[in-house]
């Protein structure tokens, strides 16, 4: 598909300049400033390889400058993961581990259990970082050596609520069958 692609299904929507599908690998390649969103995330990065096994989602490779945004409930905090590249992998067409790789920074608003208010943020760098879940909740967190500083949620700098490269394109995403067909600039 060629050029200005949009994509939406009702769990995942993707803009791109080109796709392209390999029936050799089961590989779908978004080229060109690729967009994916699902529910509260996007992820964005200079390419993006979906492999598929039997059509589901096998696994997914972000290619250079990868950066993982997730909206808060808030609508005003944001986690956000960039690093040189990032992988995801699917069982059963659910994610049950991720993994950043190459010049990873982190900032994660932690919970209180009891009420899920927000703790502070925490800004994290690491060279490399992998996410374990099950059922779509984060069950444990692994990385080498990594610099890190909670700020507590009254103290956040101005300059750490970001990472360099953010920006959240909800208003190029896709909302319906319908808006495919209505290309937006970013």
């Amino acid at each position: 598909a060629y050029n200005k692609v949009r994509a939406y299904r009702v769990d995942v929507q993707a803009v791109c300049d080109s796709l392209v599908y390999s029936s050799l690998d089961s590989c779908m390649t978004l080229y060109r400033e690729p967009i994916v969103w699902n529910l509260n995330q996007q992820l964005l990065g200079e390419r993006i390889d979906v492999f598929m096994k039997d059509s589901v989602i096998d696994h997914a490779h972000v290619v250079n400058d990868a950066f993982s945004i997730e909206q808060l409930p808030d609508r005003e905090n944001y986690n956000q993961i960039s690093s040189k590249e990032m992988f995801a992998y699917f069982r059963n067409g659910a994610m049950h581990k991720a993994q950043a790789k190459d010049n990873v920074l982190i900032i994660y608003y932690p919970e209180d259990e009891a009420d899920s208010t927000l703790i502070g943020l925490n800004y994290t760098e690491t060279t490399e970082l992998k996410i374990f879940l099950e059922n779509g909740k984060m069950q444990r967190i692994w990385m080498p050596k990594a610099d890190g500083t909670l700020y507590p949620m009254g103290q956040i700098p101005p300059d750490k609520k970001r990472l360099p490269g953010y920006a959240w394109y909800d208003y190029i995403r896709p909302l319906s069958k319908d808006d495919i067909f209505i290309w937006k600039e970013r």
